[in-house]
């Protein structure tokens, strides 16, 4: 492929090659500090006494951030163009990467005061450093996803398919190094937390040095009569908006789930977070098939079979399994499901409304992002909470009144009594061998009051294996109240798959070149575009 291209009517070519290459590592960066932050749960637990709840909101940041971004983003790109966001964005998420270390001394200045005050310090910290984090990916989602296109508007599916391999790509590398360096069994040993979350800056520098010297293309609205008003025509338009609302679902469904997968997954592997590498591993790969699969069933038959898939699945990791060999066959089963959505989904924005682009991909991003930061990251995590807890009350309720706080506490309509923090992950790191605890863990967890230690370390050989127990318990549930979503999703896509069957098919709207306006947009196909007043009509080619 040459590397360089004519993009939009412009007549400029562009290093298309390499600009792709540096949207793609802004997203292995994403994937790399998703991956690193979900496997910080038992260090923050140890550390900082940080709750279930606690760790599902600084989660539920990562994405708040990104949503509110990426919408807003869209309409910044169309404002001062692709350079100067991705600028903005570099620069912000080297700032993220300083606040992770001060996570430490603000907790250790916040503990002469109460230890509930001391955690909610230090949540507040890594809450705003993951926050400016989650701005700075929605930043650059809203730049990559219309430029990507634009460099290679005849094959969009593809293309956008093979961009967001980089997520999961990112996830593989970040998912890697925390089996090597985190966690309560790491590969190699535990590094500081602060060193493994920063190692996505490494991908950020990469990004940078390719990206910012080059010249980009013009965004949609550059060159348009209508000026950046004319980005807003998707919004005319009732499919657009049931896209809307079945990306949020998409959301909810691929990256509230892979938040909490590690967590989920603890004691069914030796090592939770392999099984997030490996479904990354197979998105990373299937994501480079899609443009074949797009070429045999059109987009919306993609997104309908992928949303029944990704729903069985999930019933399937959510079963009782004791092999190996069935989890990862359970998470092969999902990875196929949940693969093609989201980038497939930016296509579909991508084809059917070229002229709004960003903003119509950054729509569809943001009621994803959202989703997972505003309801996705905290309900999953008080349905594990609320799991976990039931679990151990029933199983054995004389350990459960050990771990459990004293508090009952209320979220997203479920009220229990959340599993102590610190106490769960120093269980994490007790071994057991013929019948005898090593309660290191336990002597040395400074947030365990010093009261509690003599009864958990005399009752360990018990309350260990019943305090896993009870996590898987937790953990499978939330999978099958979770398994909801995509069926609702796939109802959505049923719909769509209907609508467009009754108007002739799925078609691709393209912009045309005109001597009065080169941005014009000249098609017959207008069935799903209710368009504004003044707008020019669109036109499509079949399938």
């Amino acid at each position: 492929m040459n590397d360089s291209t004519v993009a939009s009517g412009s007549g400029v070519p562009y290093a298309r090659n390499k600009l792709m290459l540096a949207s793609f590592l802004t997203l292995v960066a994403a994937g790399v500090g998703f991956a690193t932050r979900t496997a910080a749960l038992t260090a923050w637990q140890q550390d900082f006494n940080m709750s279930s709840g606690q760790f599902g909101s600084i989660l539920g940041a990562g994405f708040l951030g990104f949503g509110m971004m990426i919408f807003f983003g869209g309409i910044l790109v169309e404002s001062f163009g692709y350079k100067k966001l991705l600028l903005l964005a570099f620069v912000l998420h080297l700032i993220s990467a300083g606040l992770l270390f001060l996570a430490d001394p603000i907790f250790a200045s916040a503990s002469s005061g109460s230890a509930e005050s001391a955690t909610s310090s230090v949540v507040l910290v890594l809450y705003c450093s993951t926050f400016l984090f989650s701005l700075c990916q929605g930043l650059y989602e809203a730049v990559i996803n219309p430029l990507v296109a634009d460099l290679y508007p005849d094959e969009k599916t593809h293309y956008l398919n093979i961009l967001h391999a980089g997520w999961p790509a990112g996830m593989i590398v970040g998912g890697l190094f925390a089996a090597m360096f985190m966690g309560a069994n790491p590969w190699v040993t535990v590094i500081p937390w602060e060193i493994a979350l920063n190692v996505f800056v490494v991908f950020v520098l990469l990004y940078g040095v390719l990206a910012l010297p080059e010249k980009m293309p013009p965004t949609a609205s550059e060159g348009d009569s209508a000026g950046i008003f004319g980005s807003f025509a998707c919004f005319a338009s009732l499919p657009f908006l049931v896209l809307i609302v079945i990306h949020a679902l998409v959301g909810y469904m691929e990256l509230g789930v892979d938040s909490w997968m590690a967590a989920l997954m603890e004691n069914l592997v030796p090592n939770s977070i392999i099984v997030l590498v490996y479904t990354s591993a197979l998105m990373f790969i299937l994501r480079f098939f899609a443009g074949p699969i797009v070429h045999k069933i059109n987009p919306i038959g993609l997104l309908l079979a992928s949303s029944v898939i990704a729903c069985l699945g999930l019933l399937w990791l959510g079963q009782p399994m004791t092999s190996l060999v069935l989890v990862f066959a359970a998470a092969t089963f999902y990875s196929f499901g949940k693969a093609f959505l989201w980038p497939t989904m930016l296509a579909v924005a991508g084809e059917r409304y070229p002229r709004s682009g960003a903003v119509a991909m950054g729509a569809l991003g943001a009621a994803g992002m959202l989703t997972v930061g505003l309801v996705a990251n905290p309900r999953i995590g008080a349905q594990q909470g609320d799991g976990f807890s039931t679990a151990l009350q029933e199983a054995a309720p004389e350990t459960f009144e050990r771990y459990a706080e004293a508090e009952t506490t209320s979220s997203w309509g479920y009220e229990y009594r959340p599993i102590s923090g610190a106490k769960a992950g120093a269980a994490k790191e007790i071994k057991i061998v013929d019948g005898v605890a090593d309660t290191t863990a336990i002597v040395e967890a400074e947030q365990i009051p010093e009261d509690a230690k003599d009864e958990l370390i005399a009752n360990a050989s018990t309350d260990v294996p019943a305090v896993a127990a009870a996590n898987l318990v937790g953990g499978r549930s939330a999978l099958i109240k979770t398994a909801t979503i995509p069926a609702a999703m796939a109802l959505g896509f049923l719909g769509l798959f209907v609508y467009y069957r009754s108007i002739g098919g799925y078609k691709p709207v393209s912009l045309g070149d005109s001597e009065t306006d080169p941005r014009q947009v000249t098609t017959a196909a207008q069935e799903d575009l209710d368009v504004v007043p003044g707008l020019d009509q669109p036109a499509a080619s079949e399938y």
